[in-house]
C-alpha cells in the first residue's frame, strides 16, 4: 500500500458519505477521479485488506444478546473444538490464545434463553466441559478503527452520527434499548449487513431486493447511525493485511471502586479498540479487558504495562492469538431461524 492507499483506507472507515455515490463524494474530498479510486477499493478488497464496506449494526440495539466465553480445551482437541464451535449461529471470532483457557469465542444469540442454551448444549461437547461465560458488565469502548495515514480523515459535512468515542474516566458508554424494527426495516438490514457492492451507486441492489428507494434507505441509515443502532457507516478491515501487525487481548484486575475510571482512562488511548468489564474467575481474577494493538507483540506487551501502572492495576497479563478460526460479521434477522446464521 501507498500513503494514498492508507488515506483511502482511514477515510473510509470514518468518514465515508452517506450519499446516494458514496465513493464518488469521497473521491471529491480526496481529489481523485472516481474511477480512480474505485480501482483502488476494489484492489484493497480482493487481496483482504478491506472486509466490507456498509454499517456496523449494534447488536443490543437489535434486539441481541452476547458473551465472551472462555474455554480450556485440551491442545490436542483444540481444532476439532474451535470446528465444532464455528458450526454454531451467532459465533463471529474463535481464537487459540496463549494461557490456561486457550479457545476464546463470542456469541451472540436474539434471545438471552437462546444464549444460555447454546452454552448449555456446548458444556455436553467432548472437549468443552470447561467453559466460562464472560458478558460484558459496563463497555467503556468499542471503536475498531485504524488510523493507517497519521492524519487526521478528510472534513466531511455530514456527521455520522454519535462517534463510538471513548467515555471520560469514572463513566460507562450507556447502552441503549433494543429497538423494535418492522419486517421492512429487518429486511433492509439482511440487504445491506453483508455490505456494499464497491461500485459508483452501491444501493441499488439493496433497493432492488427490498423495494425501498435509495433516498430512503439514505435516510434510514441516518436515522439509525442517530440512534446508535448503527455504530459507524463505512470499511471494516482486516488490521493485520492493513499494516496494524499485533493485536492482545489485556486482561488486568482493578478494585471495583476503581473499575470504572480505569475503563475509561484505557478507553482514551488510540491503541485500544475495545475495552470491557467482565466478571472474574476464581482461577482467571482479571475483570478489565481491552483489545490493544501495535506493531509487534512486544511494543504491545509494552504498551498494556504502562496502562496497567497507570490505573492501578493489581495483575495483568496479555493474551496473543496463537490461531485464528473465526473472524466474521454477524447476520441479523435470519427468515424463518430462531437464532441468526452467521457467515463470519
Amino acid at each position: 500500500m501507498d500513503q494514498l492507499d492508507r488515506r483511502i483506507l482511514t477515510d473510509m472507515q470514518t468518514a465515508f458519505p452517506v450519499a446516494e455515490r458514496p465513493f464518488d463524494a469521497l473521491a471529491e474530498r480526496l481529489g481523485l477521479p472516481p474511477d480512480d479510486l474505485l480501482v483502488r477499493v476494489r484492489r484493497l478488497a480482493s487481496v483482504g485488506v478491506i472486509r466490507r464496506v456498509g454499517p456496523v449494526f449494534d447488536s443490543e440495539r437489535l434486539g441481541y444478546v452476547s458473551t465472551l466465553v472462555a474455554a480450556r480445551v485440551p491442545r490436542e482437541r483444540v481444532e476439532d473444538a474451535a470446528e465444532r464451535v464455528n458450526r454454531l449461529p451467532g459465533v463471529t471470532h474463535n481464537y487459540e490464545r496463549q494461557g490456561t483457557y486457550n479457545l476464546w469465542f463470542t456469541l451472540t444469540a436474539p434471545l438471552k434463553d437462546g444464549l444460555e442454551a447454546t452454552l448449555a448444549s456446548l458444556r455436553n461437547l467432548r472437549g468443552l466441559e470447561d467453559i466460562q461465560s464472560l458478558p460484558a458488565e459496563a463497555r467503556y469502548k468499542i471503536c475498531a478503527t485504524f488510523n493507517l495515514a497519521g492524519t487526521a480523515p478528510a472534513p466531511h459535512t455530514e456527521p455520522p452520527g454519535p462517534a463510538p468515542a471513548p467515555v471520560p474516566a469514572g463513566m460507562r458508554q450507556p447502552r441503549g434499548a433494543p429497538v423494535l424494527l418492522s419486517d421492512r426495516q429487518k429486511a433492509l438490514v439482511r440487504a445491506l449487513q453483508d455490505g456494499l457492492p464497491v461500485e459508483h451507486e452501491p444501493f441499488a441492489e439493496a433497493a432492488r431486493q427490498t423495494g425501498w428507494t435509495v433516498p430512503q434507505i439514505l435516510e434510514q441509515i441516518r436515522e439509525w447511525l442517530a440512534e446508535g443502532v448503527v455504530r459507524r457507516f463505512g470499511a471494516v478491515l482486516r488490521h493485520r493485511q492493513a499494516g496494524v501487525r499485533a493485536g492482545g487481548m489485556a486482561v488486568f484486575k482493578v478494585d471495583d471502586e476503581d473499575i470504572d475510571a480505569a475503563g475509561g482512562a484505557l478507553a482514551a488511548h488510540a491503541e485500544v479498540t475495545h475495552c470491557y468489564r467482565r466478571p472474574p474467575l476464581p482461577d482467571f481474577p482479571y475483570n478489565l479487558y481491552a483489545m490493544v494493538h501495535g506493531p509487534s507483540e512486544d511494543a504491545v506487551r509494552a504498551r498494556v504495562a504502562a496502562m496497567a501502572d497507570e490505573v492501578g492495576a493489581s495483575a495483568w497479563d496479555v493474551l496473543f492469538s496463537l490461531r485464528e478460526f473465526k473472524k466474521t460479521s454477524m447476520r441479523y434477522f435470519a427468515e424463518g431461524k430462531a437464532a441468526p446464521p452467521n457467515d463470519a
